[in-house]
């Protein structure tokens, strides 16, 4: 990779995508910010991420209303940009259209050049050279009750992709509105891990598959520790998602997008939710919910934070993140 570094070593950026594009903002203290201008400026920005494996490479999710969905990269921080060779495309009989690319992940540390991409309708795609090219993982195109996936309100989304970083063959997938999906052969097979997740819209309380999983977060130093943000719930597993606990006991709604982790702290985790018909802050408060002790107990946390009758805020799913720092 030609890599140009415009920012300072010990940067915080955060990548922020619009319907205007993708903006980065950028921070020595975490405190004062400052805004880039705009780079795929009228672009649908689903998505980024910032691969430093082995550079510094900036992917984002390009949904474009007239030009198409790419799995777009920058060598130069979103100077210039590039297309795939060979992107994102079903094959012409398959009765599949690619809708919106909503997740991209790179691989594992000693995987230099895997990049994960998840879109709508749900499938995994890989690419094994910087994203270059992409080619779908069959084990979850083939998948024998695919027929019977229904979508959620914003499609049928593959909009989390957790690769395990202490075992190579395992993979977490979430998908609106199936549910988790956990992979132990490599992408050869896939099974539910939906055990003990709610699905209050369906008739089965708690089917194999249905529920709609809006969030997905692994702990970095618990990897058998995983928590998500549900339709109906949040929930931690303690087994890699062979079941799950129940934890939004105390919380004002059971409906929310966004979840995330205290990196050090693994029972330390973050939520926003919201009235499930309005889409919007439960009450006038805009608050940020915290446990301390793997969801027995949440305090809202409200400094700095807006209310008042005209407080009507909603955070999507991927609008949420914590950084490694601590504190």
């Amino acid at each position: 990779m030609n890599q140009q570094r415009p920012y300072a070593s010990g940067t915080m950026l955060v990548m922020v995508g619009t319907k205007r594009g993708l903006f980065i903002l950028s921070s020595r203290d975490r405190e004062r910010w400052e805004i880039s201008t705009p780079t795929l400026k009228g672009h649908r920005i689903f998505y980024a991420t910032l691969d430093q494996r082995s550079g510094c490479r900036l992917f984002t999710a390009d949904n474009n209303d007239f030009f198409g969905s790419f799995v777009r990269y920058s060598d130069d921080f979103g100077q210039t940009w590039q297309e795939p060779e060979k992107g994102i495309q079903f094959a012409e009989g398959s009765g599949y259209k690619l809708q919106n690319i909503w997740v991209i992940e790179p691989g594992r540390v000693d995987e230099p050049g895997t990049i994960y991409a998840g879109i709508d309708p749900a499938s995994l795609w890989v690419s094994t050279n910087g994203g270059k090219t992409w080619e779908i993982n069959s084990g979850l195109a083939n998948h024998p009750t695919r027929e019977r996936w229904e979508p959620g309100a914003g499609g049928l989304c593959l909009h989390t992709i957790i690769p395990d970083p202490t075992n190579a063959s395992r993979m977490w997938i979430g998908i609106s509105a199936v549910g988790c999906m956990r992979t132990d052969d490599g992408g050869r097979s896939w099974a539910f891990a939906n055990k003990n997740t709610r699905a209050g819209f369906l008739p089965a309380m708690y089917p194999e598959f249905g529920q709609c999983i809006h969030r997905l977060v692994q702990h970095p130093k618990e990897p058998e520790v995983l928590y998500q943000q549900n339709h109906c719930g949040v929930y931690k597993s303690t087994n890699a998602g062979e079941d799950w606990i129940d934890i939004q006991h105390s919380l004002p709604s059971e409906f929310g997008f966004p979840i995330a982790l205290d990196a050090h702290h693994p029972d330390t985790v973050y939520v926003v939710v919201e009235d499930p018909e309005a889409r919007q802050n439960v009450g006038k408060q805009f608050s940020v919910y915290r446990t301390q002790d793997g969801g027995e107990s949440w305090e809202p946390l409200t400094n700095g934070l807006p209310q008042g009758n005209g407080v009507t805020l909603g955070v999507l799913r991927h609008a949420m993140c914590t950084d490694t720092i601590d504190p």
